[in-house]
């Protein structure tokens, strides 16, 4: 019986002393628990509404549609997220995309009132051609980003890095153009 005791005193003693010298943890371990329960969510992205302009069929004109993107404090990225939007083509069927589907968006730095963008060698290669098409092409690059951006008033179209004399022997884009409000239009027929 005395045998009994003495190992019960002993794991007693043990069971204190681990309790004495575990409980700091436990005790950071619970609050850190409840730190992270209790933790509200991260709020959701915010989203800004940006406009991009689209073809219709046959048409040489340029008409807007609306896109909800994240919207981000770095400029630049908000361009090549804006472009990303620009390559995946319309969301109304009555519109047309004006960039070949293959195209990539390399790089895109703004400097000095200017927006440098260098695509991949698709928009070039993968170009349908024509002057009209040609034209919408370059526009809807130049005034999507500059409706977007309104501080800025040039855009430098490159490829693969390097200025070209055009997408398809017609429109020059050796140099960083202007936006072109006269193949806007607000809605088809307007």
């Amino acid at each position: 019986m005395k045998r009994h005791l003495l190992i019960y005193i002993v794991v007693g003693v043990v069971f204190f002393i681990a309790g004495i010298v575990f409980a700091p943890a436990l005790r950071e371990k619970g609050y850190q628990i409840k730190e992270w329960v209790t933790r509200p969510s991260p709020p959701p992205p915010s989203t800004k509404t940006v406009i991009l302009y689209f073809s219709l069929p046959g048409e040489e004109y340029l008409f807007p549609e609306e896109r909800e993107i994240i919207a981000s404090s770095d400029p630049t990225s908000e361009a090549r997220t804006i472009l990303e939007e620009l390559i995946k083509g319309p969301n109304s069927s009555s519109l047309s995309p004006t960039i070949p589907p293959g195209t990539k968006v390399r790089a895109v730095y703004i400097k000095d009132g200017c927006i440098y963008v260098d695509f991949s060698s698709a928009l070039a290669e993968d170009h349908p051609g024509g002057s009209t098409g040609e034209l919408i092409t370059v526009y809807s690059i130049v005034d999507t980003l500059l409706t977007n951006f309104p501080s800025q008033s040039k855009v430098q179209i490159l490829i693969q890095g390097k200025p070209r004399e055009t997408l398809s022997g017609h429109i020059d884009i050796r140099k960083p153009l202007s936006k072109n409000t006269d193949i806007i239009r607000l809605s088809p027929g307007i």
